[in-house]
C-alpha cells in the first residue's frame, strides 16, 4: 500500500509531506481510504478487496494531477461514477425502512438498469453529446433497512450531486472530484471509501446514533447500449 498526501502552503503552492509504503498492513485511513476494486455496500454490489493501490488525496480545494484531460467520449462509451451511503442505526433508533431505488448497476455485466415511467423521462435518458451518470443513493443497516437512489447526468463540468462535486475526467476514465473540501483523484474501476462518522438523529430518538461510511466508485466507460429501462407500472 502506497498513499502520497500533498498540502497546500502559504509559501510553496503545493508541498509533499509524506509518503508511506506497506506490503502487508491495512490502510489506516485518515480522510479516506482508495481501493483498486470498487468498494461499497449498495444494490449493485461489489466485493471488496483490502488492496490498496497509490492513492492521491490532495489536500487543496481544485489542485489537480497532470492526466490528459477528456477530449472527446470514446465511441459508444458513457461515464459512470457513484456515491454511495451506508447508514447503520443504533439499538437507540426507531425501526426505519426506505426503498425507492431510481436505478440498479452490474458491474459484472456492465447494464445499468433505470427505473422510469413510459416513455422514460427526459432527465433520465442520456443524449449523445452527455457525458453519463452520477448515481447517488444509501442503504440502511442495523434497525434500518432497504435503500433509495439517484442519478444525475453529467452534461457537463464540474457537476455536483450530495456531498461531491465531479470536476473532470481524464482520457483515460480517471476523474478528479471534490468532497467536503478534499480532492480525490480515482482512476477508472478504482474506489474510495470514508472513516466512519457517527452523528445523533433526533427524529428517530433521542439516543439514535447512526454509523454511516461513504463510498465513491469510479466505473469508468461504460457501454451505452447497455442502459436499460424497466418502466414503473402506474
Amino acid at each position: 500500500m502506497r498513499r502520497l498526501f500533498l498540502v497546500a502552503s502559504v509559501v510553496i503552492s503545493i508541498v509533499i509531506i509524506g509518503l508511506s509504503i506497506s506490503s502487508e498492513s491495512e490502510a489506516k485511513a485518515g480522510v479516506g481510504a482508495v481501493s483498486d476494486a470498487p468498494l461499497k455496500i449498495s444494490t449493485s454490489m461489489v466485493t471488496a478487496t483490502d488492496t490498496l493501490t497509490l492513492a492521491h488525496q490532495v489536500y487543496l480545494p481544485l489542485a489537480y494531477s497532470n492526466f490528459p484531460l477528456l477530449v472527446q467520449m470514446p465511441e459508444g462509451k458513457y461515464l459512470f461514477v457513484e456515491y454511495w451511503t451506508y447508514s447503520v442505526l443504533g439499538a437507540g433508533c426507531a425501526g426505519l425502512c426506505i426503498d425507492f431505488p431510481t436505478y440498479d448497476f452490474s458491474p459484472q455485466s456492465g447494464v445499468l438498469t433505470i427505473y422510469t415511467t413510459y416513455p422514460p423521462e427526459s432527465a433520465m435518458v442520456l443524449d449523445d453529446d452527455e457525458i453519463g451518470y452520477i448515481g447517488s443513493g444509501e442503504s440502511l443497516g442495523g434497525v434500518g433497512g432497504g435503500a433509495n437512489s439517484n442519478l444525475t447526468k453529467i452534461q457537463q463540468y464540474p457537476v455536483s450531486q450530495t456531498d461531491i462535486t465531479l470536476h473532470y475526467a481524464g482520457e483515460t476514465g480517471t476523474i478528479t472530484l471534490e468532497r467536503r473540501g478534499e480532492t480525490i483523484i480515482l482512476e477508472a474501476d478504482e474506489g474510495w471509501v470514508s472513516d466512519e462518522e457517527s452523528e445523533t438523529w433526533d427524529w428517530l430518538g433521542a439516543e439514535c446514533v447512526v454509523t454511516s461510511t461513504h463510498y465513491i466508485t469510479n466505473y469508468g466507460f461504460q457501454d451505452r447500449d447497455k442502459i436499460a429501462y424497466s418502466y414503473l407500472s402506474d
